[in-house]
Parts: structure tokens; C-alpha cells; sequence
């Protein structure tokens, strides 16, 4: 928005310099982008947020100006005019999208050059003159800020103006000459037979007034904000007038620049006022402002600054604000038609500290009397999970919660029973995470593409289904393991990697009874993966990402191991878990192993249940320390060498007490497997 140094004069007699002028506006809200001197004068460009359609007029600013500086706003001066009886041939088809329009037709009409004055004005902030009709309507856009276009009369078939969508497949050459493809999403302003303009955009050409006009029809329009908008973007068309009616305008503006530009038209062109059509809604989609009580001592609380009634009046009169006193230190206040985005009591005290102005207000440390808080036990146990994570060597992510449904088809995860987001801003925001393994595969590809291939990374967040939302932990692992310079080759990371990590996390936590079953889950590979089960419940799974799964995410020749586990079923289990110490034992153990020869199905899982079964009160610790497939091994079998470790708190054990209990160890693993000992 553009506005000229003695233009806003008119309006407002302030002596104040450009500079000071720029600073007390910018202060107020009204941010002025750019000054530059121009002989005796100066321009302005103001940088208006979308809530303040109304300082988007010289008569706007003059009006904040007015209030900043308390003086007097001397508005132009609009003649009355007598209607005549006739009316405009005017026709709204939907008045949801046009709720008010009004059409004058003005008669023998003498396009000609215009006025200097009026050309002075609009040519200082940068439009071009073109003649006195059309300086006429952007003198009056720019002064009142309300868009009006003027038709040739005599080039409207029927002499009649109709409001309606664009039909299918319909064109038009606006006056910037180019053509236009239009669909029913398009609202234009019509004759009996043809488009002669984009509604609230742009005029089209055929009807454009000329030299040779000598009727005019002068529209001014209130039109729906968000389909001006929109059609705006479609088009790829933006002009002063969209700019102004996707933001909104002030409907009572509608006849009084109407009113303005009708007096200009008649003075400059010698011009007769034949027909005038007022056709609205009663007002439409524009609600009358509705009365808010204003606490004086509220206000000036919350601004940290001493407040009158008076003054508060006063700066909300100049802003022309209706307002009446109802009680002590209280008002009554109407904001004006033009000022929408007033709607409470804090909006009007915003007004007032902005008028006054922040650099004024007093400035002091509000006082903070300290609080006891108390920390937060499921807080510290995930902080107590990222410390000991962190020791392992892994390291902290925090990934979106929100995915695409195409990560979820690439990650082989069903997309039924999705918690949707209602208003994704791209595809890849679409649901809220059923998962968190797309999310750790994405950061790996992530890592991957931009050359960093050995990753150990863990998160704790949240994933989102129909019934519930919940928290899990969960790692991702890409690459070598972590290097050690007493190992000569390097060691690429494998599932139990992944599998020690959870169970130093289980077991530093104090969670006993940890069991490791098949997992279903689609995206793991079968051959190398897990559920994680606590007491009889699982909390979790982990394992390898299926190779396909990897390349759909252009991760190729490496292989990636994530798990998932869920933080409340940590959280229960650790919480019943009471730890107590115990002494180290000072008797010696007794270690024997076992070689024995057991079916494919059989998991070293099923025979540490089966010796546990036993309760044999003298071992304390059983071991896989190998496992072997070859010619040895009867085929569908395979050979798994067992470490036990007896031991006792009272003595030292006898040879004949180890070897009784190791029989019948190796007894109950042979009757109910079918082993064979080796």
C-alpha cells in the first residue's frame, strides 16, 4: 500500500516531518516498509497485515494517523445525490457470492484527460493516468479503499448487468489482453449474453470505457472474500482490486464511494445521474458490530500503564469507535464497520496500547514468587531410558508424528483404522502414526542419502491409533558397530546388537521374565526378528527391515534393525519391580555344559523355560555358548552346546551334588525335546 506525504495532509493537518511520520506509524502496528522523498513530497509503502483490510486507503491511514497524533480527521466531503426513480437492470444470481452490488448509469458522459489535481494524487503512488473515468474509480479505490470498475453501457448487451458463475468452457480478454478460460467456480459480472468481467479481479476488455464512451455504468460491490481469493489463485490474476476484496471491504463503503465517485464523474465529465440500483442482502455475510463492555482498570493492568476513561474515549473516537460510558471505569464500545477483526474486550485494549504506544509504556520485571514443584516420576524414568541409551552409545531423535499414507504402503503397514488429519498441509502429513518404524527407516534413509551410513539412534514419541494414543521407545541401528581399535576388521551391526540394547535397557530397569517369541509384523524379515514379551504380555518388537522395504526408501546394499517398545509397559513393569541388594556369593561355582542335539523348531528360549521349569535351586546361570549345523548333526536337527553354572549361598558344593543336579537338568531336556546328547 502506497500513500503520498501530502495527500494524507488533506486529511489530517500534522507538521510532524517523513521520518517521524514513518516511526510513530510503524510503532502503532502499521509498518511502514519504505520512505523515499520526491521533491516537496514524500512516499510511503506500508506493509498491511491481513487483519487490517481498512489501512488499505489513504483515508485509513489518515484515520490512524488522526490517533496517534490527537487531532482532527477531516474527511472528504460527498455530496448528496438525488436518486432517480429508474433503476439499473441489475441481477444477482447467488447472493451468498455477491451480497450487495450497486450499478449507476450516468449519461452523456465526456471521456476526456484528467483534472491535474485528481491526476497529481494517483500518479505521485505509482498508477498510471488513463483517463478521467477510469482515474476516477482507482482515485476513489485508493482514497476510500473500496474497488469500482466502469463499463461501456452501450457495449452491454441488453444494457443489463448480470452476477452469476461462469459457465463451463467460457473466455474472456480482460483489459490487460489476455484471454482467460473461466468453469462454474468463477464468478463474473455478465450481459444477456457474454462475461464482461472477472467479479472483484479485473474488467474485460470489450467493455472497457474509451474516447468514444458516452454511457457508463459504474459498479460497486461487496463480493465474497474467499472466492475472490480463490479464483485469484486459479487465474494466476492479482490486481489492487482482488488484493483489497479477498481481504475484505466495508460494506457501508460501498455506497459511499459509490456516492464519491458519482459526484467526481458528474463535476469532471459533465455527466447526468439516470438510473441507480441498490441490490443487497440486507447486508449479507456482514454482521452489525456488536456492543463490547470495556474495564477501563482491566486494561490498565494488562498494559502496566495508568488509564482514564477520558483517554481511552479519546483514542477510541479518533478511530471512530461509538462509544458510551455504563458504569464505573467502564464503556461501552462499537467498534465501526470497517474494523471486523475487533470482536472482545482484549482486542480493544491492543487498540489502545498500540495508539498510546509500546515504546511508552513502562517497562518492569513482573515479579515471580518460586514454586515448589515436583518432579514428575514418569518424566525422570524416560530420562533415566535416554542416559542409559545415550551410554550405549545411541543417539537422540525426534521425528514427526505425522506420515504419509504412502510411507506406510512402502513400509508394508495397513492404512484402515488411521487417525486422519483433517487439514494436511502436504501428502506426507496425511495421518498421525500408527507406527514409529516409517518414521526411523525415513531418518535412516535420511542419514543414508546424505553420505552417513552408521547410525545407532533411539526416540521416544508417540504413535496414534483409532482407540488410543501411546508412548514408545524406539531405535533404529545402520551400519558398523561401534569401532574398537583391538579388533582388526570392522563388524557390521546385527540383530542382536538391536536385542542387547533392549535388554540392557530391561534389565537396568529391573524387569525380569523378558522372552523373545515370532514376530508377524510384515516390515521385519521372519528369519530375524522378535516380539518382546514381559509377563506374559507384549510390549514390543524388534528385528531386520525387510530388503524390499529398504530399497522402496533408496536404501541399498545396507541393512537397518529397528524396534518399537512401549514406554507404559516399561514404566508398569519397572514400577513393580523392587530391587534389593544382594551380597556377592563367597563360595565357588561349578560350571558344566552340555552338548545336545535338538529339532530346528526347538528356540533356546524353550529349553531355558524347561530347566527353569525345574526349579532347581543350585543353578544360577544357564548360557547358549554355540550352535552348529553340519554332517554331524542329524538332518531337521541342529546342535547346541550349553553352559550351567551351580552354585550355593551356604557352601561349597560337593561333586556328587553338581552331577545329580546336571542329570537332571539334562534329563528333562532330553525326555521332553527327544535331544541327543552329543
Amino acid at each position: 500500500m502506497k500513500t503520498s506525504l501530502n495527500w494524507l495532509k488533506e486529511y489530517v493537518h500534522f507538521t510532524i516531518s517523513a521520518k517521524e511520520l514513518a516511526h510513530r506509524l510503524t510503532l502503532s502496528g502499521l509498518e511502514v516498509e519504505k520512505e523515499e522523498a520526491c521533491g516537496t513530497d514524500a512516499i510511503f509503502e506500508f506493509e498491511v497485515t491481513p487483519n487490517r483490510p481498512d489501512c488499505l486507503s489513504i483515508l485509513g491511514i489518515a484515520r490512524e494517523l488522526s490517533a496517534i497524533l490527537h487531532l482532527p480527521l477531516k474527511k472528504p466531503f460527498i455530496k448528496s445525490i438525488k436518486i432517480p426513480k429508474e433503476k439499473s437492470d441489475i441481477t444477482i444470481a447467488d447472493l451468498h457470492d455477491c451480497s450487495r452490488y450497486i450499478g449507476a448509469v450516468l449519461q452523456s458522459v465526456c471521456v476526456q484527460k484528467t483534472p491535474p489535481t485528481l491526476q497529481k494524487h494517483i500518479t505521485s503512488i505509482g498508477l498510471r493516468s488513463v483517463n478521467n473515468i477510469v482515474d476516477i474509480t482507482n482515485f476513489c479505490l485508493m482514497e476510500l479503499g473500496q474497488p469500482m470498475h466502469a463499463f461501456d453501457l452501450d457495449k452491454l448487451e441488453g444494457r443489463k448487468i448480470i452476477v452469476r458463475r461462469a459457465k463451463q468452457g467460457e473466455k474472456i480478454v480482460a483489459i490487460n489482453d489476455v484471454e482467460y478460460a473461466l468453469d462454474s467456480s468463477v464468478l463474473v459480472i455478465a450481459d444477456e449474453r457474454k462475461a464482461v468481467a472477472i467479479a472483484g479481479i479485473m474488467g474485460g476488455k470489450e467493455t472497457e470505457v474509451t474516447e468514444d464512451t458516452k454511457n457508463v455504468l459504474l459498479e460497486s460491490a461487496y463480493f465474497d472474500p474467499h472466492l475472490i481469493r480463490r479464483t485469484s489463485r486459479k487465474l494466476g490474476l492479482r490486481s489492487d482490486a482482488s488484493y483489497r476484496f479477498e481481504r475484505g471491504v466495508d460494506n457501508v463503503m460501498v455506497e459511499m464511494a459509490c456516492r464519491r465517485a458519482i459526484n467526481l464523474i458528474v463535476d469532471a465529465a459533465g455527466a447526468k445521474l439516470v438510473s441507480f440500483n441498490d441490490v443487497h442482502a440486507g447486508f449479507g455475510k456482514i454482521s452489525k458490530p456488536q456492543s463490547i463492555v470495556f474495564d477501563v482498570e482491566k486494561a490498565a493492568r494488562f498494559l502496566g500503564t495508568p488509564l482514564m476513561p477520558a483517554t481511552v474515549k479519546n483514542i477510541l473516537e479518533h478511530l471512530e469507535f461509538d462509544v458510551r460510558g455504563c458504569g464505573r471505569n467502564k464503556l461501552a464500545v462499537i467498534p465501526p464497520s470497517f474494523r471486523m477483526d475487533i470482536k472482545s474486550d482484549i482486542d480493544i485494549t491492543e487498540e489502545i496500547g498500540r495508539i498510546i504506544g509500546f515504546d511508552n509504556l513502562s517497562t518492569r520485571l513482573v515479579a515471580v514468587n518460586p514454586v515448589n514443584m515436583t518432579t514428575s516420576p514418569k518424566r525422570c524414568f524416560k530420562e533415566k531410558i535416554a542416559q542409559l541409551l545415550a551410554g550405549q552409545g545411541l543417539s537422540e531423535v525426534i521425528a514427526y508424528a505425522l506420515i504419509g499414507e504412502k510411507d506406510l504402503l512402502k513400509t508394508k503397514i495397513e492404512i484402515n483404522n488411521l487417525v486422519y488429519n483433517q487439514n494436511p498441509l502436504s501428502e506426507e502429513q496425511q495421518v498421525l502414526r500408527p507406527s514409529s518404524i516409517p518414521s526411523m527407516i525415513k531418518i535412516a534413509a535420511h542419514n543414508f542419502k546424505n553420505g552417513q551410513k552408521d547410525l545407532a539412534l533411539f526416540e521416544m514419541g508417540r504413535v496414534y491409533l483409532p482407540q488410543n494414543e501411546q508412548e514408545v521407545l524406539s531405535l533404529a541401528f545402520m551400519g558398523e558397530a561401534q569401532s574398537d581399535w583391538r579388533k582388526a576388521k570392522a563388524r557390521f551391526v546385527d540383530f542382536y546388537d538391536c536385542k542387547g540394547v533392549v535388554e540392557n535397557v530391561c534389565g537396568s530397569l529391573g524387569i525380569k521374565d523378558v522372552r523373545y517369541e515370532a514376530d508377524k509384523n510384515k516390515f521385519f524379515d521372519p528369519f530375524k526378528s522378535a516380539s518382546i514379551v514381559v509377563g506374559g504380555q507384549e510390549i514390543g518388537s524388534l528385528g531386520k527391515i525387510q530388503g524390499d522395504i529398504l530399497e522402496n526408501y533408496d536404501i541399498k546394499h545396507q541393512d537397518v534393525y529397528c524396534a518399537q517398545i512401549s514406554l507404559d509397559a516399561l514404566w508398569q513393569q519397572s514400577a513393580q519391580e523392587t530391587r534389593r541388594y544382594v551380597p556377592l556369593c563367597v563360595y565357588p561355582g561349578v560350571v558344566r555344559d552340555v552338548s545336545l542335539a535338538v529339532k530346528d523348531r526347538v528356540s533356546y528360549q524353550c529349553l531355558v523355560e524347561a530347566v527353569e521349569s525345574l526349579q532347581e535351586t543350585l543353578l544360577k546361570k544357564i548360557d547358549l555358548i554355540e550352535q552348529y549345523v553340519g554332517d554331524k548333526i542329524p538332518a531337521g536337527h541342529k546342535g547346541v552346546t550349553l553352559s550351567l553354572v551351580y552354585q550355593s549361598s551356604e557352601r561349597t558344593l560337593t561333586e556328587k551334588e553338581v552331577e545329580e543336579a546336571h542329570q537332571r537338568i539334562c534329563q528333562k531336556i532330553i525326555d521332553e525335546f527327544s535331544a541327543i546328547k552329543r
